[in-house]
């Protein structure tokens, strides 16, 4: 009896936190859908920035939000139980960070062609 009241409550506590890590995933998906920055490209060549979508003030909240993933990321990979292989800790941090990466060309864009008075004050 003791053995299956542990067990339950072992599994409850795996569950719960399963629940937790789905929520975050669903709020960083609708925080990305929320702000053309954190969005994938799409067409060919891997697609192509969103130019008509872009508003400089979803920039500031893009780069922060984008720089917290990255971090996530690169903290559940320091974290892993595993062991560190070349597959799960090299290759894993040389993927991680792409929404990082489409913010910073927003800001390169914006930095070099199309900086304005709003731009460099912000």
């Amino acid at each position: 009896m003791r053995k299956k009241l542990i067990t339950s409550v072992i599994c409850l506590a795996i569950l719960s936190s399963c629940k937790t890590d789905k929520t975050e995933k669903n709020m960083q998906t609708e925080e990305k859908a929320e702000n053309v920055f954190l969005t994938e490209w799409n067409g060919d060549y891997n697609g192509v920035p969103a130019f008509d979508k872009m508003e400089l003030s979803q920039l500031k909240p893009a780069m922060e939000n984008a720089m917290k993933i990255h971090l996530e990321e690169i903290d559940s990979i320091a974290n892993l139980e595993q062991k560190p292989t070349f597959e799960n800790t090299i290759i894993a941090m040389e993927k991680a960070g792409k929404d990082l990466d489409r913010v910073f060309t927003y800001y390169g864009i914006y930095s070099s062609n199309i900086s304005s008075k709003e731009f460099r004050e912000s």
